[in-house]
């Protein structure tokens, strides 16, 4: 039983316990890091046989999707028979905690607000969606607004499943469709449905029990709403469950709304049926008590000022707008306008309007010019191509977002999520190149495969097979390239940097050489860095099978390559591995290391005659032996398990 205070693997530890134990989400932990500075983390405990199993499968796919509005997924450990994996944490507020936050101030959502939230989750779910998943408990407490720039973030995938899986029990009663509840296959429809019904919440100030109608199957839609007709139709078909109105993936709801235009008031609004004031006037301070008084009976009453402040600002809770307005205008003005299609490096970006869809009459404020030009005095300092540069920002948000179709965002307000991606991306990107040597750096956009095949011409003649090396190249790609091509060169532009990553990581690349002997095991311990990989050649006698067994953390994966080249052992967990006679000699074995600290792993080889016609009969006498309870010589071979003494 975990408890505060609690260290994993000499690094995590347990703070607080925020959810669970669930017998299918399990417990989520609030830790904190102690070997990054103790910044916060997020850890889930799953111990149910299933649980584990699913997360098992789906958390690499979790691990590969880099989203600025979806955490960072980071290690997976299996410890004392539970499932532990880590992630990014996320400041900030629930928009159930703002829902709150507002009905005690007689408040709601308002309908621009609304939209815009749509429109920055809708893009999120179809890049999980694009991965085959589903996130199975959409919600409002599972939607967060980050402090640090405002953007929306979709929190917790404790039931997330692939689509077409048999859907899991203990999803946020209310929001997940009906169909969900009788088990039909999960689809991403379903996600969508959610997210309709946490809009509705919002905008209402009411429980989904008290929204839904239970004969029907149909919504109550509260006479205090008011929506334009269009906007009204989009939520219809969120919530509809069914086949032939409801939107079948996120790319058609988001382009749905699209057209929708954004209200003139895009911040809270008051609750159409509060009683009582926000505060009282002054001249009514002294007075025991206040008379209810209802929109019916003042129809006509200005708001006082304190009034006036609280609908527009709502205390820290500034709208939407204005906090994306100023975090993502006043950070990504250089990238944005290095995205500009038709503006040159020397001029501003030309737009149409502003902000508040005014003409625009002034130039991009001075700290925004200044922005753009530290961005290309960097571009400089780094002696890069600015337009290979460009196409790999552009392709990669391109890639983030392929809901768009290929069109790069506008210069309009409701883009200004999407421009600060840019920006984030531009930065990210910079941040992996910087990693090369300058002569590297500078050939970045004109590099070919010849400039890389002196190299691994060297390794194919130290006997290194051609797909060993371009593993090799892959894993050293890592910290270049987000994901793992598993030995494929990427597209362009993405592959200038598979090319330097070739080239530096095979500058100097060690090999180990083990020789592999009969009826004796081989062993040998490295350490592979985060992100690397290790190539150990093996030497076999002729006519000998080869029996190799390798352990280490979760997160490292081999391959077996044969003589001749050929796959011998798919790239899969650590695990005991007997290969036929034929392999030939060498046997190149490929480590990889995905997690996020380095990690050592053990090999142990031993070369196996193939039997004789007479030695199989009696191999077979001896397995139908019942193994004895206690084993007098418990120093086994570490590659097979078996005695020395057999």
């Amino acid at each position: 039983m975990s408890v505060t205070g609690t260290v994993l693997v000499e690094r995590y530890r347990l703070e607080e316990r925020l959810s669970g134990p669930d017998p299918v989400q399990g417990s989520l932990w609030r830790g904190v890091d102690l070997l990054a500075g103790e910044i916060p983390v997020v850890i889930r405990q799953v111990e149910s046989q299933m649980s584990k199993q699913r997360l098992q499968t789906h958390w690499p796919v979790l691990q590969a999707i880099l989203h600025p509005q979806i955490p960072r997924c980071g290690e997976q450990l299996e410890l004392d028979g539970a499932l532990w994996t880590v992630r990014d944490w996320q400041e900030g507020l629930s928009y159930a905690q703002l829902l709150q936050q507002r009905e005690q101030r007689q408040m709601l959502f308002g309908p621009g607000e609304m939209l815009l939230l749509l429109r920055q989750l809708l893009p999120v779910l179809a890049v999980v969606h694009g991965r085959g998943l589903v996130h199975g408990d959409v919600n409002p407490r599972n939607l967060l607004r980050r402090s640090a720039d405002g953007l929306s973030v979709l929190l917790d995938f404790g039931l997330v499943q692939a689509e077409g899986e048999e859907p899991l029990t203990g999803a946020t009663p209310g929001y997940a469709p009906r169909a969900q509840g009788r088990g039909e296959a999960c689809a991403a429809w379903m996600d969508l449905h959610a997210l309709g019904v946490s809009s509705l919440v919002l905008l209402t100030g009411r429980s989904p029990e008290q929204l839904i109608s239970p004969s029907d199957e149909g919504w109550f839609w509260p006479e205090q709403l008011v929506l334009t007709a269009d906007f009204k139709e989009v939520l219809q078909r969120l919530l509809s469950e069914d086949p032939q109105r409801r939107f079948s993936d996120a790319a058609s709801a988001l382009a749905a709304l699209k057209s929708l235009p954004m209200p003139e008031q895009s911040g809270p609004i008051a609750r159409a049926d509060r009683t009582l004031p926000l505060a009282p006037s002054a001249s009514a301070a002294a007075e025991p008590a206040l008379p209810s008084l209802t929109p019916e009976a003042t129809p006509s009453r200005r708001l006082s000022r304190v009034e006036e402040r609280e609908l527009g600002a709502e205390g820290r809770l500034w709208p939407v707008v204005v906090a994306l307005a100023l975090s993502a205008l006043v950070g990504s003005a250089i990238g944005w306008f290095l995205l500009s299609r038709n503006a040159s490096l020397g001029q501003a970006p030309s737009t149409a309007a502003d902000v508040v869809r005014q003409p625009q009459t002034a130039s991009l404020p001075q700290e925004e010019v200044d922005e753009r030009q530290q961005l290309l005095s960097r571009l400089r300092a780094l002696q890069m191509d600015r337009v290979w540069f460009l196409t790999l920002v552009n392709k990669a948000t391109l890639d983030r977002f392929p809901e768009r179709g290929g069109r790069l965002p506008s210069d309009d307000l409701e883009d200004a999520p999407l421009r600060r991606v840019w920006n984030e991306l531009a930065e990210d990107w910079l941040a992996r190149i910087e990693q090369l040597p300058p002569a590297l750096r500078s050939r970045l956009g004109s590099l070919k495969q010849a400039d890389w095949s002196d190299q691994r011409a060297a390794l194919v003649k130290q006997g290194v097979t051609p797909r060993a090396v371009e593993q090799l190249v892959s894993a050293g790609a890592r910290d270049l390239l987000p994901g793992d091509a598993r030995g494929r060169q990427p597209r362009e532009p993405y592959r200038q940097l598979w090319y330097a990553a070739a080239i530096e990581s095979l500058r100097d690349v060690q090999i180990e050489q083990v020789k592999a002997k009969p009826r004796m095991a081989t062993n040998l311990s490295l350490r592979i860095p985060a992100g690397g990989a290790r190539l150990i050649s093996v030497g076999v006698p002729a006519g000998t099978g080869l029996v190799l067994g390798i352990n280490g953390t979760p997160l490292m994966e081999m391959t077996v390559f044969g003589a001749d080249g050929a796959v011998r052992a798919e790239r899969g967990p650590l695990r005991v591995s007997t290969l036929p006679p034929d392999l030939g000699s060498p046997v190149q074995v490929l480590i990889t290391n995905d997690g996020v600290s380095s990690g050592s792993f053990t090999l142990s080889c031993r070369a196996d005659r193939p039997l004789s016609r007479q030695q199989k009969p009696v191999l077979e006498r001896r397995r139908r032996v019942p193994l004895p309870e206690f084993d007098s010589d418990p120093i086994r071979d570490s590659a097979t398990g078996e005695s020395p003494n057999n």
